[in-house]
């Protein structure tokens, strides 16, 4: 994937009989030190430490570890454990720790070590030593996701702390700009000025993501929120609907609700660069054979996209841009044909129509003019198609339409005029 090179820094520590000037362009002075921790984005592309993938194991559901491997209803232990990681994080933490060296993939355990490691560092004097603790705990909050441990707990819990570390990289950027002056720290400006980009950028896809879950929040009994959504759980409710079985109980919730509920959650998951091995495992667990699946697969997939294709863009990766550009315009395109003789009542829906527009409007200029004009051509065909099929109470879905058929339609003539 193409990006922009990322500084050499040096990781020798200097003498403390011959300290470095703060401003030393070698990359050992302290200024330097805190802008590699600001140019450290949670994006997997630009830095292997956020790189978490799915483990090749199975995971027991048993009861040891005072019943931490069971993933239903909330065992009075784990209950126990909550409590104390709020109250006495530094004790909580070494008894987590103890476990998670027999149990390195447990997901309950891995979201209270995030919950420990920021309780402990929360009033830290020191500014690195908090940025730190926050990734990793960061890092754990999402590895407990990612691990099979997709709760609203869970979810909860990890967008808490990874506003809190978007939050500390715009303090960070904030107070940079100030000591980053002078002709001699041109390039480190010009590389901190992309990474707030990006930043700004995480940090708007977050409080998206964070509204959903804030509104899921309340349609979810709380004595259900530790409830996981299991890999397995996920593919069996889907299995019940394939079969027509859409009230069939899979744990606290019905099949239709388990499925709507992971969809909204998998949306918010989609907005966040280091959750995205969670996404390809989610739309495994989730078949495109029934249509109601094969839509929610992909507006979630189009999320995803979308976040990449912003990057992309702030990055000025035109090839980048063009591959993924094509791939939504595949993917809605195939989606908008099953879609054909149904009309439009849910956003899921109507995502497939939107999203075709939004490519080819998004894409524009990067392709040869006969590619374009077939991309722009389909993408009219399937707004007028929306604005007849649009069922909703409000009529939303056909208000949208119609602003991107004003905006394609411009572009038609723009391509007719050359």
């Amino acid at each position: 994937m193409e990006t922009v090179p990322d500084p050499k820094w040096v990781k020798t520590m200097a003498s403390p009989n011959k300290p470095l000037p703060s401003d030393s362009i070698t990359g050992e002075g302290p200024l330097m030190v805190r802008l590699e921790e600001a140019l450290s984005l949670p994006i997997p592309a630009r830095s292997d430490y956020w790189s978490i993938s799915l483990p090749n194991v199975t995971k027991r559901l048993g009861s040891q570890l005072f019943g931490l491997v069971k993933k239903d209803l909330p065992d009075p232990e784990l209950d126990e454990l909550r409590k104390l990681a709020a109250q006495s994080p530094g004790n909580t933490l070494a008894l987590i720790q103890k476990q998670l060296k027999f149990y390195p993939y447990n997901p309950s355990l891995l979201m209270l070590s995030a919950i420990c490691t920021h309780g402990i560092n929360v009033n830290s004097a020191n500014p690195l030593g908090m940025f730190s603790a926050l990734k990793l705990a960061n890092r754990d909050a999402a590895s407990a996701l990612i691990y099979d441990g997709v709760s609203l707990y869970n979810a909860e819990n990890f967008f808490r702390l990874y506003h809190l570390l978007m939050e500390r990289y715009k303090r960070h950027f904030d107070k940079l700009h100030k000591e980053l002056r002078g002709e001699k720290l041109a390039i480190e400006k010009a590389k901190l000025d992309f990474a707030e980009t990006l930043g700004w950028l995480l940090a708007d896809e977050e409080a998206k993501a964070s509204n959903i879950i804030s509104h899921l929040k309340k349609r979810i009994l709380s004595n259900a929120n530790p409830h996981y959504f299991t890999f397995a759980r996920i593919a069996k409710a889907a299995e019940a609907i394939e079969a027509g079985k859409p009230k069939e109980m899979v744990g606290f919730f019905n099949a239709t609700e388990t499925i709507t509920f992971v969809y909204a959650m998998a949306v918010a998951f989609a907005r966040v660069p280091i959750l995205h091995p969670l996404i390809d495992r989610l739309l495994e667990a989730m078949p495109a054979s029934n249509l109601m699946l094969a839509l929610r697969r992909v507006s979630i997939s189009s999320v995803r996209l979308n976040l990449l294709m912003k990057l992309a863009v702030a990055e000025k990766a035109e090839e980048r841009m063009r591959q993924i550009g094509r791939i939504l315009f595949q993917e809605n395109m195939a989606a908008v044909n099953q879609m054909e003789p149904h009309g439009v009542f849910q956003a899921f829906e109507a995502d497939p129509f939107i999203n075709l527009a939004t490519a080819t409007i998004n894409t524009a200029g990067l392709f040869q003019g006969g590619e374009q004009a077939k991309m722009v051509a389909v993408a009219l065909t399937a707004m007028e198609s929306l604005v007849k099929k649009d069922q909703s109470k409000a009529k939303n879905f056909a208000q949208t339409a119609q602003s991107h058929i004003r905006v394609l339609s411009n572009m038609n003539r723009e391509d007719a005029a050359r």
